[in-house]
Formats: C-alpha cells, sequence, structure tokens
C-alpha cells in the first residue's frame, strides 16, 4: 500500500464512529506524553527546574515517576480490563493535572521528587499508551489491528512537535512553575472532554459478582499465570532496548548543548522529528500484516541505534539533521509495534493486565535510562559515551528481539 493510498483510506474511514474515537484517543495521547513526558526535555535544562534543583535531580524525579507507573501498570490493566479505561484515563487526567500544579509549589528537591512520584507517576500509568491499546483491542477485529494502531501513532505523533516548543515559549515568556500549571490545564481540559467522548464495548461486572477488592487483587495478579517464557524473553529484549532509547532521547536537548548548540534552535530541531516520524507511525504497523511485526520492531531498533552513534559524533548541523532525521524516521513506530507483538499472541480477556505487566518493566526501564546517562556525567565527553553505550545495547536488543519470537508464527483471525 502506498502513502497515498494509506492516506486516502484513513479520510475514507474517518466518519466511523469508532475511528472518530481513534482520533479521539491520539489528541489524548498527545496531550498525555507532550505534558508528562516530552515536556521534561526542555524542564530538565537550565531555564526550568533543571536550573533550581538540578539536572540530577529533575532526572531522578522524572525516572522515580516512571518508575511508579510502571509500578502501577498491571492494577492500571486490571482496571481497564475489569471496570473500563474511560474512568481511568479521566481519573489520570486529574491526577496528572494536580500534580503538575503541584510541582510548580515545590520549593526543594525533595519536594519536586515527591510530588514526581506520588501524582505524576500514577497519572502516567492512567494516561498513556497502554490503556488506549486495550481500548483499541476492544474497538477492532486482529486482523483490523495493524491498520487502527497505525492510524493511532499517526495521530498521536505530534506530542513532541506541539509540547516540546510549547513548553520552551511557556518557560521562556512564564517561567517553568508558571508554564507547569498551563500544562497541567491543557491535560485536565483535554482529558475530561476526551474521555467523557469515548465508548468501550466490554462485559461488566455481573451483579452477583462484584468487584471486590479482594477480587481485584486476585484478578490481578491473575494476569501473571498468562505470561509465557515467550513473553519474558520479548520484554526484556524491550527492556534492554527501552534504557537505552529513553536514556538518549531525554538528553537529546543538553547533550547537544554539551557539545556547543544553542538550546532554543535544538529543541525547535528536535520538535520535527514528530513530523519526521508520521509516515513511519502509520505504514510500519501497517507493514506488519505483511511482514512480521517482531522483525520491524527489531530494525527500528538498529535504526535509533544508529542515531545515538550519530548524535554521540554531531558537531555541526548538517550532523545534527542527519541523526534527527533517522531517529524521527523510526522512533514512533517502536512502541506500537510492541504492542502489536504483545497483542499477537496474548490478545484476550488478560490482555489489559499482560501490557501492564510488561509497562512495569518498560517503565522501570523508562526510568532508568535517563538516570544511567546522567550517572555518566553531563560533559559532552560523558556524553559521547554514554550514547555510544545506548547504540551498542540497541543493536543487542534488535538481535534478541527477533530470537525470542523466532518460529512464532503470527496468530491469523
Amino acid at each position: 500500500m502506498t502513502v497515498a493510498r494509506a492516506f486516502s483510506h484513513g479520510w475514507q474511514v474517518a466518519s466511523s464512529r469508532r475511528w472518530l474515537q481513534v482520533f479521539a484517543a491520539a489528541m489524548f495521547i498527545n496531550t498525555s506524553y507532550g505534558t508528562l513526558s516530552y515536556a521534561f526535555s526542555v524542564l530538565v535544562t537550565e531555564s526550568g527546574p533543571g536550573g533550581t534543583f538540578g539536572p540530577r535531580t529533575v532526572s531522578f524525579a522524572f525516572g522515580a515517576a516512571l518508575l511508579v507507573s510502571g509500578a502501577m501498570g498491571i492494577f492500571a490493566g486490571a482496571i481497564a480490563d475489569l471496570i473500563g479505561t474511560r474512568r481511568l484515563m479521566a481519573a489520570g487526567s486529574a491526577v496528572g493535572a494536580a500534580g503538575l500544579a503541584l510541582l510548580a509549589a515545590t520549593q526543594t528537591g525533595w519536594q519536586f521528587f515527591l510530588v514526581m512520584a506520588l501524582l505524576c507517576g500514577p497519572a502516567m500509568a492512567a494516561t498513556f499508551y497502554e490503556p488506549v491499546y486495550v481500548l483499541m483491542n476492544r474497538w477492532f477485529a486482529a486482523s483490523e489491528r495493524p491498520r487502527a494502531y497505525g492510524v493511532l501513532t499517526l495521530l498521536g505523533g505530534f506530542s513532541i512537535t506541539i509540547y516540546t516548543p510549547l513548553t520552551r515559549w511557556l518557560v521562556s515568556s512564564l517561567g517553568w512553575r508558571e508554564a507547569v500549571i498551563v500544562l497541567g490545564i491543557i491535560l485536565m481540559a483535554v482529558g475530561l472532554v476526551v474521555t467523557a467522548l469515548l465508548r468501550e464495548p466490554f462485559e461488566r461486572t455481573a451483579e452477583g459478582d462484584r468487584l471486590t477488592p479482594s477480587r481485584f487483587l486476585r484478578e490481578a495478579r491473575s494476569g501473571l499465570h498468562h505470561a509465557d517464557r515467550r513473553f519474558w524473553w520479548f520484554t526484556l529484549a524491550f527492556v534492554v532496548a527501552t534504557v537505552a532509547i529513553s536514556g538518549f532521547s531525554f538528553h537529546m536537548i543538553a547533550q547537544l548543548e554539551s557539545r556547543g548548540f544553542a538550546e532554543a534552535p535544538v529543541a525547535n530541531a528536535i520538535a520535527l522529528t514528530g513530523i519526521i516520524s508520521l509516515p513511519a507511525r502509520l505504514l510500519l504497523p501497517m507493514a506488519s500484516g505483511r511482514v512480521p511485526s517482531v522483525i520491524l520492531l527489531a530494525v527500528c531498533m538498529v535504526l535509533l541505534g544508529t542515531a545515538a552513534a550519530l548524535a554521540s559524533v554531531s558537531g555541526s548541523w548538517w550532523q545534527v539533521w542527519l541523526y534527527i532525521a533517522v531517529y524521527g524516521a523510526v522512533f514512533g513506530a517502536v512502541y506500537p509495534l510492541r504492542a502489536l507483538v504483545t497483542s499477537e499472541q496474548f490478545a484476550g480477556p488478560y490482555f489489559g493486565r499482560i501490557i501492564g505487566l510488561q509497562a512495569l518493566f518498560v517503565a522501570a526501564a523508562r526510568a532508568l535510562g535517563p538516570v544511567a546517562v546522567s550517572a555518566v556525567g553531563a560533559s559532552a565527553a560523558a556524553y559521547e559515551t554514554a550514547f555510544r553505550l545506548c547504540a551498542v545495547a540497541l543493536i543487542v536488543a534488535a538481535a534478541a528481539t527477533w530470537w525470542s519470537m523466532r518460529g512464532v508464527r503470527t496468530p491469523h483471525p
């Protein structure tokens, strides 16, 4: 399928109610990732809380929030499976908005850390991709999911393009404390409006089988029994890749600053990765109907490793643009391809808990990545070493990803 035909098909299905809900869910994803994740690539710098509390404090706090979001993932997945996703997403938006507002009032590093861990972390678990993937599996049959994931990822690919320069502008114009309050208001408004529009078909708890706290905990634990050997090997490989991706992605702006590039032009250039990623966001998930999704995912990891290696030696703008082009071409397809691999093998009534369990380890890896890169150091030489280590890790993870699913045939609907 050509790019033109793919986009044409997207317009044809736009009148379908469930596809309109995909568009609404993508708006939600753009907002949650933009305000609770990509904004921190600006906030970690000297003009944000990174200048007030130190970049390491902000990195550790962001990592702690990701770790908490992972720990909450299996419970968020159980809520999505048993109660529904709309309430989960709405509550997460409210908690995330409260967390961003409280960040503005923090006066010490430990206060900043606690707010990130106790409020922003749970909000991430409830508002990032995993709950939306549960919705997608309810809206679409297995044969339609690659196309649906592609459309969702395409439309959800604007968060870095919107929120990196928006956060930079808000911080420059208002100061970082006022900026995070504005981001919280945006998250609350979009979260509540979108979840009011969504509808989800799922089997509700029977009146005679009420969802008591003890039953909820049993149901949450039951997801563990559906994780087999393939799941654990695949998750391990993806965790290694995620440590590397999150590590060098979080420090992209700071790393280029350390090499003498000005902060504002770099932030604007990095924002373009969202636009560059659009074709792959749509076409790579859709291509999984012809090429195994695990192979596509491994190729993306190799290219991201190449991007990290290019970043480690960038000394002029042409090298920066080459790095951005390679990175932007594939990074947006990594997480939907991961979800497709998981969905192909583990779709069913426990899918929310399975992907929630996986989210625990993925979030831990996302938390570890920025901290690991920070631990190497913040000088140009230290960033060069850290980014090269990320490149090696991604190449290894690509091979392990392919190996984890070798001989497994994609199930047909």
